[in-house]
């Protein structure tokens, strides 16, 4: 195959609909939050959880990178995504938000921090856009 010919393809590539995007948020539980930090730009894991009002949560350590969006909220993307190698499919969500410390109280069983350590910090996305994509092979 040389570089720039189509190849034509059984599968699908589609636009996943904003309420879908919400949807798929609500079922993950690990994703990705990307930021310019004071280290440049960044893409870091994170558990989360999605509140009742559609705020991301998620913890993190006081004095890690990840404590500059509460120190200084800062707009962030957020991404999940779930990918089957064995049957060739997958889907991805973007969100755009506003990243901030956690606002009122901490909801009960909303995630749980993966990672080792002191996650001590409650940190929010507020979310200003979902956008989202399906792909299949076949």
């Amino acid at each position: 195959m040389s570089a720039g010919v189509p190849v034509e393809s059984p599968g699908h590539f589609l636009t996943v609909e904003p309420e879908e995007c919400r949807r798929l948020l609500r079922d993950a539980t690990i994703g990705r939050v990307s930021w310019p930090s004071s280290a440049g730009l960044v893409t870091l894991p994170v558990t989360y959880g999605v509140h009742d009002d559609g705020r991301i949560g998620f913890h993190a350590a006081a004095r890690g990178l990840l404590s500059e969006l509460a120190a200084e909220p800062a707009d962030v993307a957020f991404e999940v995504d779930d990918i089957d190698g064995e049957t060739l499919t997958g889907w991805s969500v973007l969100v755009r938000g506003a990243a901030a410390a956690w606002q009122g109280d901490w909801p009960d069983g909303l995630c749980r921090a993966w990672a080792p350590g002191h996650s001590d910090l409650t940190l929010q996305i507020t979310p200003h856009a979902y956008s989202g994509r399906s792909v299949s092979a076949d």
